[in-house]
């Protein structure tokens, strides 16, 4: 989103896939994950209008990447 890789640099690539490899990322659960986000833009009022829509795009891409990720995981589990 352009701004300091802090989190990168203290603690090492994110990893998502990986830290959400234990739990379901269903569709259902990335739409309730992404309400959650965007309640609680709506309600942080120091936010502008145009950083909150930037990152509910981002937020929209990274809950729909774990859901892909998950329906992979799960495709190369079954047994054929």
């Amino acid at each position: 989103m352009g701004g300091p890789a802090l989190y990168s640099e203290r603690k090492g690539d994110p990893a998502l896939t990986g830290r959400h490899s234990p739990f379901p990322v269903t569709h259902q659960a990335a739409e309730r994950w992404f309400y959650h986000m965007e309640k609680a833009l709506e309600s942080t009022p120091y936010i502008d209008a145009d950083s909150k829509l930037k990152m509910m795009k981002f937020f929209r891409r990274t809950a729909f990447f774990l859901v892909a990720g998950d329906e992979l995981k799960n495709e190369n589990q079954r047994v054929p």
